[in-house]
């Protein structure tokens, strides 16, 4: 240990772990500096501590609103090996170590009913003003503004600086980007207090990891998230076994989870290529996906299945003795199931956590676009539910058939645009996806449904948005589909109302539509 005398400057909001790294910093021969509360708590662990008014010369003032943007303290933190002559001239302490943490302006925003008053009052000034300083002198100073990041400090810091370096530089990057983050926090607080904005003008994320390649594998990908309140997701859930998730895996498994997580009895959803191929609601998870994988074999081959409920041995072994599986996920997994996928190790064994769903659906989704972005808000809404939904023509749906025709709306909400969905007693039959006008999606339902030899007799049939001519209910009439869901809003609405009237064919509009490009 050096017997030079150096300095750190500690002030945190966050008090976490603060024994721990300030007794580190005294046993290697470093005198604290301190501010306000920071203060009094290393006083109260008996910890020598230097007053911040001792070093400015100036006292904590306006309720310590102002006590460390003091040349005193910025110089400290930017000197450089040059400046030497003017710490001495000035006698200025130089500081080698910076702990801080802000005012906790996220959390204070996040809490229910805060005022604005209450919200700038926490905004931090002199704790970034430090650590901008200090990150930017990085060669000179190590700056620390998180409590997890002592430990590695304490393991790797000596008092020899060349060793220092790249621990130096990795903790000015995170100080940057600390900073960075809490800026933007504040911006969208204030853009939407202020300025009425719909969404976030800015973003921050946090890396998870690098996945081996993106759509293609010519294609470099990342995933991030967000500092928000986590949510049910595919990137919150634990991975038992299998191989590292691919961009794909990581896009089919949402698509899979967002779809049976609107399902209550047992379901399964089946997915390829981000749609939806086979969905079931059953008695029982084992029947639920043997109807989901009978909607259509040939595309299930090496999808995604997603399931709401515990997957136990007897579910495994039917799905890994029928078909090539990419992903299973679901809520659990009971211990003899995960003996057995071990059987095959590659298969990827997923368990989500199971989040509380957000009370008001504030995510947003982000799309690039050639030379911009937009932004949306989660395809969700109040509006959507059964008791807004009209039934509009004389025929009336029988209360079986208005649990299969909610079945199939929420299913087409989750397949790409046109969609046309097919299904029976809560089971899908057909399903057309993407296609550039919605009669070709509903020949293709049909084509899958016959292709498996279906029967569409006394099916259902579901539509995401409107039907701009009659030609669709003529063809479900004819496909034997005896009642409709779909969200109305046509021009030409009560020539597909009368159509269906003539065909008697129930017909329910939901006055909302789900487009999903």
């Amino acid at each position: 240990m050096s017997t030079n005398k150096k300095f750190a400057l500690i002030s945190v909001s966050d008090k976490s772990k603060l024994e721990e790294i300030a007794k580190f910093l005294i046993k290697n021969n470093f005198e604290i500096i301190s501010t306000g509360g920071t203060h009094k708590k290393l006083e109260e662990l008996n910890i020598p501590v230097i007053s911040i008014s001792e070093v400015t010369k100036f006292p904590e003032i306006m309720n310590g609103r102002v006590k460390t943007l003091h040349p005193n303290i910025h110089a400290g933190l930017l000197a450089r090996k040059s400046d030497n002559k003017i710490l001495n001239e000035l006698n200025i302490r130089r500081i080698d170590v910076l702990i801080v943490n802000f005012y906790p302006f996220e959390s204070t925003i996040n809490k229910a009913n805060v005022s604005f008053e209450e919200a700038i009052e926490n905004i931090d000034i002199g704790g970034p003003a430090m650590v901008r300083a200090a990150a930017k002198n990085y060669k000179n100073c190590c700056v620390i503004t998180n409590p997890d990041d002592y430990k590695k400090f304490i393991k790797i810091y000596d008092s020899n600086k060349l060793i220092n370096k790249d621990l130096y530089k990795e903790m000015s990057l995170k100080a940057f980007q600390c900073v960075a983050h809490y800026d933007i926090c504040i911006a969208n607080y204030l853009g939407e207090k202020i300025s009425n904005e719909n969404f976030p003008k800015f973003y921050s994320f946090k890396k998870i990891k690098d996945l081996r390649y993106g759509e293609n594998p010519h294609q470099k990908a990342s995933l991030y998230q967000d500092f928000g309140q986590r949510q049910i997701s595919i990137v919150n859930s634990k991975i038992y076994q299998g191989k590292e998730l691919s961009y794909n895996n990581i896009v089919d498994g949402d698509a899979a989870l967002s779809c049976v997580l609107n399902y209550e009895k047992p379901s399964c959803v089946i997915v390829k290529h981000a749609n939806p191929c086979g969905v079931s609601s059953n008695i029982t998870l084992k029947e639920a996906y043997i109807n989901a994988y009978e909607t259509d074999p040939v595309s299930a081959f090496g999808g995604v299945i997603a399931f709401n409920k515990i997957v136990d041995d007897e579910l495994i072994k039917n799905i890994l003795e029928r078909q090539f599986v990419e992903l299973i996920i679901a809520p659990e997994f009971s211990k003899k199931s995960l003996e057995y996928a071990k059987t095959k190790k590659n298969i990827r064994i997923i368990e989500y956590n199971s989040y509380k769903k957000l009370e008001n659906n504030a995510s947003s989704q982000i799309k690039n676009i050639s030379d911009g972005v937009l932004i949306q808000e989660v395809d969700s809404s109040m509006d959507d539910n059964q008791e807004k939904y009209k039934v509009v023509s004389k025929k009336i749906p029988t209360k079986k058939e208005l649990s299969d025709l909610y079945f199939a709306w929420v299913v087409a909400k989750y397949v790409k645009s046109n969609a046309i969905v097919f299904a029976k007693n809560n089971k899908t039959l057909g399903i057309g996806a993407g296609q550039m006008s919605r009669i070709d999606s509903t020949y293709i339902a049909s084509k899958k449904a016959y292709q498996q030899n279906l029967e569409l007799m006394g099916a259902v049939m579901a539509s995401d948005a409107f039907f701009p001519f009659s030609d669709n209910v003529e063809k479900a009439v004819e496909l034997g589909i005896s009642a409709i869901i779909q969200p109305g809003g046509s021009q030409n609405d009560q020539e597909v109302i009368d159509k269906s009237d003539e065909l008697n064919v129930s017909l329910v509009f939901t006055g909302i539509r789900h487009f999903r490009h």
